[in-house]
């Protein structure tokens, strides 16, 4: 679908009504209802990827990507999947925790980093140029030469993962990908000025060493409310 109103699914049977039960009083009443979502009009369905993203080292974390919808923005933006994957190169003490990968909401617009090309998934749609992506590597295995930067607020994750741990076995990639916002219940929505930024959380250096790599991806769709 190129561009349209997205509707609610329908049950079994081809019904968006539905029964429910609820006490009146001393009654139980079953009472019919619909299923309504608010109409869109899809201008866009986009993906983005990461370069191979070296880890930084250092005690104060990594941004990793970010997506943000700029104020005045004229679109909505669905964040539909977050996808991440690590691998390592140095084997990690079982003392020494992996990062802890957070989704965090922001209203600031992060900078430096390096922007990540939008790949639509029609090509005869063009993305807002409201809509800014961001990584923290310039090509494969070359990290920005500013980092990614963004202002996360307190109270404001989204979801959290930790990254997996390497213990034995330095070279071997395990079956490790991280999926956030997959499903239409998990749908994560940027009105203007909101932004989503992947961020590895960590205090020690040998929790995320430069030899390790990230990648990220990103699914989601630009619409109006007709």
């Amino acid at each position: 679908m190129a561009e349209g109103i997205i509707q609610l699914p329908a049950d079994g049977a081809g019904s968006k009504t539905r029964t429910r039960t609820r006490t009146v009083s001393a009654n139980t009443v079953h009472e019919p209802y619909v299923l309504i979502q608010e109409p869109r009009l899809i201008t866009y369905f986009g993906r983005a990827n990461t370069f191979r993203t070296p880890g930084r080292a250092g005690t104060a974390g990594q941004k990793l990507f970010s997506i943000h919808n700029a104020t005045g923005s004229a679109v909505l933006v669905d964040i539909e999947k977050i996808t991440l994957d690590l691998v390592q190169t140095v084997i990690k003490a079982v003392t020494v925790l992996p990062p802890v990968v957070r989704a965090w909401r922001v209203t600031v617009l992060p900078s430096s980093g390096t922007a990540l090309t939008k790949v639509p998934r029609d090509t005869s749609l063009s993305s807002s140029a409201s809509v800014t992506i961001l990584g923290d590597a310039s090509v494969d295995g070359t990290s920005s030469s500013t980092a990614l930067a963004a202002t996360l607020p307190g109270g404001t994750i989204l979801t959290q993962e930790f990254a997996p741990r390497l213990i034995t076995a330095a070279g071997y990639e395990m079956a490790d990908r991280i999926e956030f916002f997959a499903g239409l219940d998990e749908l994560v929505t940027l009105r203007p000025l909101e932004g989503l930024v992947i961020f590895a959380d960590y205090v020690l250096a040998t929790q995320n060493p430069t030899t390790d790599m990230w990648v990220i991806g990103c699914k989601w769709c630009e619409y109006t409310n007709p």
